[in-house]
């Protein structure tokens, strides 16, 4: 299974695409992104992104557990892609160390999403 299939579940990554509404995707993210799973989330969001009609792409974080800097690299290439096509795109449901992460290394005011609207359109 790819990340193409938009519901990657491996031992330590968990990927699932939802449609809110029109054009506006959520990717659920759980477990652990880190250097050996960093390219499934890189290729996840650049495969929604790529896709017709994409307005917005939400990341959600409710059941990532962690987060290192190959993950928060993916994830600003992610906002900058979003960016050059139009669309918004940000991070919601971030707590704990996921959280912590984003704030110390100063991203996390750049990706929240504020009452599920996406930032950096």
């Amino acid at each position: 299974m790819s990340a193409a299939d938009y519901g990657v579940e491996s031992r330590r990554l968990g990927l699932a695409r939802s449609t809110t509404s029109h054009g506006v995707i959520r990717l659920s993210v759980s477990g652990e992104v880190d250097i050996s799973t960093v390219d499934q989330l890189r290729g996840a969001i650049s495969e929604i992104l790529d896709e017709q009609g994409v307005k917005q792409l939400m990341l959600d974080f409710e059941s990532l557990r962690f987060l290192d800097s190959s993950g928060i690299a993916a994830i600003i290439g992610g906002l900058h892609a979003a960016r050059d096509r139009g669309a918004g795109f940000g991070v919601q449901n971030c707590h704990g160390s996921v959280r912590n992460v984003l704030e110390v290394t100063g991203v996390y005011e750049s990706l929240a999403a504020a009452d599920g609207k996406a930032v950096g359109k």
